[in-house]
């Protein structure tokens, strides 16, 4: 192919590209850096809230807690739960958040922005000493650090 005063050859061309091309490559991959995997887990992937991961929200609680602790038979499960607290999913929300017990209607279940005067957290942390501590029939205690993530959801709120 020959343009005024310049002629090309088709397989030099394209020959020479591709050398430039291969030459170019480490240039502008050693520019990116491999860097030092932070913020990225061991699989590469970036950090953030793990899924199935226990956070402060009512949805996260549900799947975490309430429907693998409490909503289980012969607990906090169907219409003949205990004192009406149902803990199904769809629920919770409504039997917990400022919902009186029907043992003593001075305490509430769940007083959002205040965890401390939450029958919820006394039953957890064995507190409140009426009825039993939960979870009841002998099951372990939660964790500690699951009863914080409650509390800090109530903290905040008890948004659902």
């Amino acid at each position: 192919m020959t343009y005024r005063g310049y002629n090309a050859d088709p397989m030099r061309t394209g020959t020479a590209f591709a050398a430039l091309l291969l030459a170019a490559t480490p240039l502008a991959l050693s520019g990116c850096g491999a860097g030092s995997g932070e913020g990225l887990d061991q699989n590469g992937q970036p950090l953030g809230t793990p899924p199935g991961a226990l956070v402060p929200t009512l949805a996260s609680i549900q799947d975490n807690v309430f429907t693998v602790t409490c909503a289980v038979s012969p607990c906090h499960t169907g219409a003949g739960a205990p004192f009406g607290l149902q803990l199904d999913r769809g629920f919770s929300a409504g039997n917990l958040i400022n919902v009186p017990s029907p043992r003593d209607p001075n305490l509430i279940r769940v007083v959002p922005f205040d965890p401390d005067a939450s029958l919820l957290i006394q039953k957890l942390d064995g507190t409140q000493t009426v009825g039993e501590p939960m979870p009841a029939g002998g099951r372990a205690p939660l964790k500690t650090a699951t009863i914080n993530v409650i509390r800090q959801w109530i903290q905040d709120g008890a948004l659902h």
